[in-house]
């Protein structure tokens, strides 16, 4: 299985720098940006309830004429195997392990692979929604506040850290665990919307095509390609951004 995932991650590398090189494109991994082959996969064995070590780190190339991003608007997309989202990936308020899913925009410690754009400024907030059958759809906005020194211009081409989105290993096994850690999944980050004032000319920017891979897998996935599991959809923005109001 590894090997199909691996190939279907050449082939969207090698389709997505010939058709979408200049306008931008997305790279989801675990632990560091990139997409490089050694984030694509995370393997848990779900035998502990403690720490945080499942850490997954969404980026983005910028496409042209970014001249003050002041947000991100991130939209991720999640499918597991069978019929059914496992409960371990219910993080909702609600759900099974509420609270177990937290946003982190803060790369000052590192890793240092691509461009830490927020310097620790940036605030905000993440939600899930209800499962739908197998699928469910994370959303999350952040921003710096006005005035920060940091909003600045990003050159075509550079590859810019959004958000970690870390996941802790509460309720994975023993009395009260949440099932189906075990199961394979697939992550998609289906889009980032970069946010730029009124006033810029160029007006934000919205970007949904991979550079490398926009996807990650847990335990193996979910089989074939992950890219294609969870197509785009249309998303409302007030429930999130209503979180640090």
């Amino acid at each position: 299985m590894k090997k199909t995932i691996l190939m279907s991650c050449t082939l969207l590398a090698l389709t997505a720098g010939m058709a979408f090189a200049g306008a931008g494109g997305l790279n989801l991994g675990w632990n560091d940006c990139g997409g490089a082959p050694v984030s694509l996969n995370r393997v848990f064995a779900c035998n502990t309830n403690t720490g945080t070590i499942n850490s997954l780190f969404g980026s983005f190339v910028a496409p042209s004429c970014v001249n003050q991003m002041t947000a991100n608007e991130v939209v991720i997309d999640i499918q597991s195997t069978g019929v059914a989202l496992p409960a371990w990936w219910t993080m909702r308020t609600g759900g099974c392990r509420n609270g177990s899913m937290l946003l982190n925009t803060d790369f000052t410690g590192g890793p240092f692979t691509c461009q830490d754009y927020w310097q620790g400024g940036a605030t905000g907030g993440i939600s899930q929604d209800a499962p739908v059958g197998n699928r469910s759809r994370i959303k999350a906005v952040f921003a710096l506040p006005a005035g920060s020194p940091f909003i600045t211009g990003i050159p075509e081409g550079t590859e810019v850290y959004s958000f970690k989105v870390n996941i802790n290993n509460l309720k994975s096994t023993g009395l009260g665990a949440c099932a189906g850690c075990q199961t394979g999944v697939c992550i998609v980050l289906n889009s980032i919307k970069i946010n730029q004032p009124v006033s810029e000319p160029c007006g934000g920017k919205f970007v949904s095509a991979p550079a490398v891979r926009n996807f990650a897998t847990w335990q193996g996935g979910i089989g074939g390609d992950c890219y294609q599991a969870t197509p785009a959809k249309n998303t409302t923005w007030g429930s999130v951004k209503a979180l640090y109001r």
